[in-house]
């Protein structure tokens, strides 16, 4: 790996670090933002969701979009339009402005990942592509303990915070294009004399199940983590069962070695959302097993996102990557979207309804890719070009 090829790497994670943060930033600050604007703390709380709910939706257009003009231009857009809503934020005046701020902050926020993702398929070697994806998914995963505890300890106005960070998107959306090779062309028109018109997606079937998988990914953690805020962990803090996950969270950083020492990303993905699904299962037992559940959840999560991904970009074309990793970002985090409420209809149930439920879809979700892959070319990759 060159050092360009390092330093595109490096910005990517960063940006992912600050962007996907966003979504998280404020959980442990609802009081907070309630205070300031003079208003209803469960009203407060829509400031996540209404970031949240954006975020998702735009990945429908700006994955596509990458796809016809290109990465680059899409990614650089997308983090100046970031960085200048999140400035503006700060000078929101009522809980209305700021919440239509952040849905506005949100979408734009959506154009990073799928594009992020495929600019590391199509840019990096072909030996380092699978690695740069799991360091990428790890920046992903993390951003939500590091986001969290960064939000907890500032002694500002989140509106103030807002306008100290908003340089940072403009500075990384620069350090980007300046690390890209030139000459980058939009998808489209690169691939159009290779391979013409890009497979259906629908008509892959492989990439259907991985979206569905990705729906179960997000929707089983995140309902894990609500069960145990909620006291339902055995007695334990929930700040301690989220440090306890965070280690293996890093396993995404060896899912590539793992993917080459087990068979590929299906292989991968699969472990990933068994090992996901055996932490539910476990956590239904309560007790002093808690803490091994959350690290067994984190485990799958950290190998089932990454697997995920390079088993999608493997077996899409490079005319419709852009697409698919869109939709698989939006399956993704509209599991995460549904899983708090799910669980609060869950919980009177007691653990076995609101553990066993997402267990059963990941373990579902296993199954069906075990079968896609056998529908699949034996040849697959985790990036094809």
């Amino acid at each position: 790996m060159t050092f360009r090829h390092a330093s595109l790497v490096v910005l990517l994670m960063l940006t992912a670090l600050i962007v996907v943060g966003q979504l998280y930033v404020t959980i442990p600050l609802t009081g907070a933002i309630a205070r300031q604007f003079a208003t209803d703390p469960a009203l407060a709380a829509w400031s996540g969701t209404a970031f949240g709910f954006a975020y998702a939706a735009g990945f429908l257009l700006w994955g596509p979009l990458s796809d016809r003009v290109g990465r680059r231009w899409v990614l650089v857009l997308g983090l100046v339009c970031t960085g200048a809503v999140t400035a503006a934020l700060s000078q929101a005046q009522g809980i209305e402005s700021f919440l239509a701020g952040r849905a506005l902050q949100g979408f734009f926020a959506a154009s990073f990942p799928p594009v992020a993702l495929s600019l590391l398929g199509e840019t990096l070697p072909p030996a380092r592509r699978a690695f740069g994806i799991s360091l990428i998914s790890f920046a992903f995963l993390a951003a939500a303990p590091i986001a969290q505890v960064v939000a907890a300890g500032i002694s500002v106005p989140l509106t103030a915070f807002m306008l100290l960070l908003a340089p940072a998107y403009v500075a990384l959306a620069a350090g980007i294009a300046l690390a890209l090779p030139a000459g980058t062309k939009p998808a489209a028109v690169a691939a159009a004399g290779q391979d013409g018109a890009g497979r259906g997606l629908l008509g892959t079937p492989l990439i259907v199940l991985s979206w569905g998988a990705a729906l179960t990914v997000l929707f089983g953690f995140v309902t894990f983590q609500a069960g145990t805020a909620a006291g339902l962990g055995g007695g334990f803090d929930p700040q301690l069962v989220r440090l306890v996950g965070l280690p293996p969270l890093a396993l995404s950083l060896f899912a590539a070695a793992i993917a080459r020492r087990l068979g590929g990303p299906v292989t991968v993905s699969g472990l990933g959302l068994i090992l996901a699904a055996a932490g539910l299962l476990v956590a239904g037992l309560s007790g002093p097993v808690t803490l091994a559940a959350a690290a067994l959840v984190a485990a799958g999560v950290g190998l089932a996102v990454p697997g995920l991904i390079a088993t999608i970009a493997g077996a899409a074309t490079q005319t419709n990557r852009g697409l698919a990793l869109a939709l698989y970002t939006f399956a993704l985090f509209v599991g995460a979207s549904v899983a708090p409420p799910a669980s609060t209809v869950l919980q009177p149930l007691g653990l076995w309804p609101l553990y066993g439920l997402p267990a059963a879809l990941l373990l579902i979700a296993a199954l069906g890719l075990v079968l896609g892959q056998r529908r699949q070319s034996p040849t697959l990759q985790p990036i094809q070009n």
